[in-house]
């Protein structure tokens, strides 16, 4: 096999998409391997701060994907508008992601590219002829087991109709997943990628699953180029970070708060006033993270958060409440504390239905059900009289997150040459 030229890892989302790449980009750059990070301009610190070359996609978070939101500003709630508006997202800067790719990959490049960038990389492979490795984040391979799958119906058994909806599933993400690929290959006068050919490339491309076997129990008919790695996570925070003046002032100011945080993807918090009213409801302090950074003024005991690494931040909550995505999820876990999801759709349901089965918190709650009075219910279910309980069965599950060393197999199964 021919030596690698240099890794370029296809970091196209939020920062919960970028995160885990750059965490595999520093294991390799530990063992000598060029990287170079393809993601929105805002993570040039994130990709800089770990020492690793930077190739920008000419957009910024906010501006493209409010440009896809509603009228009001807002993502939907509705899993399908959601979807939609995730592919208008993508299309509207397919252009700028075309440019980064393609000054980014060259001959000899070994591209790792996440699910929608999946169609990029097969592109990019026929036109420089790379090597590309795929990963997922979320268990979205079809397979007969519902409890190893997003797509599966029947989740708590296995059967051929889990695997019949995961590809059915997987066939109607393809205008979703393709949005980018499909400028890619116009510009070098390829075909468009059809559902079925879409399916066929999530199925035969050799593909690292980034997340633990403690949320999602390997699969018996996950095909031979298929490894799971476990969750490709950062290290523990400098010793030198320090929490900003003002949260460090609100967490001495009485008993640890709830930490709330829908995601890093703006317009996907919930309306200020309802995070107000289910506070004072349930009588609890807020720490209110990440996308909801910015909202007006809000009571003493809600506190606004722009950014502070999971590590340090979320074992100091009461408990945390969060959107259900992958690698929050793991985070919230690792931390050993009560939490709990409220979904939009994708993956959401399924690692906030992993909490509650593995005993770390309540049942998940659909984003579009939501009042101030569920919200403050849900807090007080979290710290409440079941809060020993969840606690407890968090830090089992954290002693085994922790003995996991996923970006380590990762990068032993890129470096080693079992993939491609």
């Amino acid at each position: 096999m021919e030596p690698i030229v240099k890794v370029v890892l296809l970091s196209l989302g939020s920062r919960g998409d970028v995160q885990p790449m750059v965490a595999l980009g520093r294991e390799l750059a530990g063992r000598g391997l060029p990287v170079t990070v393809v993601a929105l301009r805002d993570y040039a610190g994130l990709v800089g701060g770990a020492g690793l070359d930077f190739a920008p996609i000419d957009r910024s978070m906010t501006e493209s994907v409010l440009a896809a939101a509603g009228p009001d500003g807002r993502v939907s709630s509705n899993p399908i508008s959601y979807i939609r508006g995730a592919t208008r997202w993508l299309a509207g800067i397919a252009p700028q992601v075309m440019a980064a790719e393609l000054a980014a990959v060259q001959s000899g490049d070994l591209v790792v590219a996440g699910l929608v960038s999946f169609d990029d990389g097969a592109a990019l492979r026929e036109i420089t002829g790379c090597r590309v490795v795929n990963v997922l984040f979320a268990p979205m391979l079809p397979t007969v087991a519902g409890g190893s799958s997003v797509l599966g119906p029947r989740h708590r058994t296995a059967s051929r109709i889990n695997r019949v909806a995961g590809t059915v599933g997987i066939a109607a993400a393809a205008r979703m997943c393709t949005a980018t690929g499909r400028a890619l290959r116009a510009s070098r006068g390829l075909p468009r990628t059809s559902a079925g050919q879409f399916v066929r490339l999530v199925r035969d491309t050799p593909t690292l699953l980034a997340f633990s076997p403690v949320l999602v129990p390997p699969a018996p008919d996950w095909p031979d180029h298929v490894c799971q790695t476990g969750a490709w996570l950062d290290p523990e925070p400098e010793p030198a970070w320090q929490p900003p003046e003002e949260l460090a002032a609100f967490l001495a100011d009485g008993p640890p708060p709830v930490f709330i945080s829908f995601g890093s993807v703006p317009g996907t918090d919930p309306d200020a006033d309802l995070i107000a009213r289910a506070a004072t409801l349930a009588g609890r302090r807020v720490v209110l993270g990440s996308a909801a950074a910015g909202l007006r003024a809000l009571p003493p005991d809600v506190h606004v958060l722009a950014e502070a690494p999971y590590r340090w931040l979320l074992p100091r909550m009461a408990a945390v409440i969060h959107h259900g995505g992958a690698g929050t999820t793991t985070e919230a876990l690792l931390a050993g504390v009560p939490n709990a999801a409220i979904s939009i759709g994708a993956d959401q349901p399924f690692f906030g239905r992993r909490v509650h089965e593995l005993g770390a918190g309540p049942r998940p709650v659909r984003k579009a059900s939501l009042t101030a009075g569920r919200l403050a219910a849900l807090i007080t279910g979290l710290t409440g009289d079941a809060a020993a309980r969840y606690r407890a069965a968090a830090g089992t599950v954290r002693e085994r997150l922790l003995a996991e060393r996923g970006v380590q197999a990762a990068a032993d199964q890129l470096t080693d040459g079992l993939m491609p």
